[in-house]
């Protein structure tokens, strides 16, 4: 994602809290059950290394891959859990469906260019801890927790990785606030094999790939 689209993110955050302050009860508290609804953009890079190989050996080729950047939408629910006045430990799990685009590699090998299928990602989902503190009647937290991506079975395994994030909770009205959110998380890497017929034969791809993923995030959420 361009810096344009982090910059309009942030002004439309800024513009929130500002609203959230000017009407917002100061005697919500925090703990509890909580459940809220984000939207935001995800960024996706996957750091990929490969080798090619033609009858056994190894063969010169250069690669370059497509991993979307996309709108998203995330679903939260936990619990907070009051440690000490104006401090917070929040438990809970969150869901988000993914683009459903397949990862594509372009293979340049033997002067032709080969399209190779990668990963389809289905949904992420995870667990996470948050602890907090109170910032005038809002809430500043972090996250700290694991990540799964889901794949479809026919073209990979699910990747595993973890989950840190740090956000900001503002009341607006009674029980409901609005939220910002900055998230990265990182998987473990793979290795997927894929077999490239060609004219002369076939070209044997072995291909690692670690994918990280950035997401900004604003939304409402409810404090039972």
């Amino acid at each position: 994602m361009r810096l344009a689209n982090y910059s309009h993110l942030l002004l439309v955050l800024q513009l929130l809290l500002l609203v959230g302050k000017a009407s917002a009860h100061s005697d919500l508290q925090f703990d509890g059950f909580f459940a809220d609804v984000g939207a935001g953009y995800r960024n996706v890079t996957a750091g990929s290394s490969s080798t090619l190989t033609f009858r056994g050996n190894p063969i010169p080729y250069s690669m370059s891959s497509s991993t979307p950047s996309n709108s998203m939408a995330i679903v939260s629910a936990g619990y907070n859990f009051a440690l000490a006045p104006n401090y917070y430990l929040g438990i809970g799990a969150n869901i988000s469906p993914a683009s459903g685009l397949a990862q594509q590699t372009s293979i340049v090998a033997f002067n032709k260019t080969y399209s190779v299928t990668g990963v389809k990602p289905l949904y992420n989902y995870g667990v996470f801890l948050a602890p907090g503190m109170l910032l005038g009647s809002g809430l500043i937290y972090a996250k700290v927790g694991s990540q799964t991506q889901v794949v479809n079975s026919n073209t990979g395994s699910n990747f595993m990785g973890y989950l840190l994030g740090l956000g900001y909770k503002q009341p607006i009205y009674e029980s409901i606030y609005a939220f910002g959110e900055f998230d990265y998380s990182k998987y473990q890497s793979q290795t997927i094999t894929r077999s490239i017929g060609t004219s002369s034969g076939t070209i044997n791809a072995s291909i690692n790939s670690a994918p990280q993923n950035i997401r900004f995030l604003l939304g409402l959420g409810y404090q039972f």
